[in-house]
């Protein structure tokens, strides 16, 4: 994916707070973690939803616009976002490259790291095949929260919460 680094080998350690992104025209993930040390704790989860008979700008602007205010809510030092999965389905890729756009522009001015699917799910549950409700089981027991509302996260919310977590671990922390 341009525009991500693309050495894993050194990586420079990120803020105390990541946004993360599951990008999807449909369903877009997002979430707030802050970390400290070992430590992690989600500010903020959800799923931004847009209807496939709304026109695309109409779509986009939404999904925009929920993001901004969380970054003006939070002020994320980082953001981690999901790389384009290739898949069969062009126009469903399509939509999601847009979003990835939009969440990378948005990154300006703070760290921005890329994960491919299969990574997240290795560093999250060793497993880079892992099925998704191993993946979610995992996220929630490597964040402290409420668990009725983590109970109430989307697939979509816990993988942005996946993502998150990947830039501390990446970046060392």
């Amino acid at each position: 994916m341009t525009g991500c680094p693309t050495d894993r080998g050194v990586a420079e350690p990120v803020g105390a707070r990541v946004l993360g992104v599951d990008p999807g025209l449909s369903s877009t993930g997002y979430a707030v973690v802050e970390g400290w040390g070992r430590r992690f704790a989600v500010l903020d989860a959800g799923t931004i939803r847009t209807h496939p008979g709304t026109v695309l700008p109409e779509r986009l602007g939404h999904i925009h616009d929920v993001l901004v205010e969380t970054i003006v809510a939070y002020d994320p030092q980082a953001v981690a976002v999901e790389e384009v999965f290739l898949a069969r389905n062009a126009p469903s890729a399509m939509g999601t490259a847009e979003v990835i756009g939009i969440v990378k522009l948005l990154a300006r001015g703070r760290e921005l790291r890329c994960f491919p699917p299969r990574q997240v799910k290795k560093w999250i549950c060793g497993n880079g095949s892992a099925p998704k409700e191993q993946m979610l089981a995992m996220v929630k027991a490597l964040v402290s929260g409420d668990g009725a509302t983590m109970a109430k996260w989307s697939d979509h919310a816990g993988d942005a919460v996946a993502l998150a977590l990947c830039a501390f671990f990446e970046g060392g922390r």
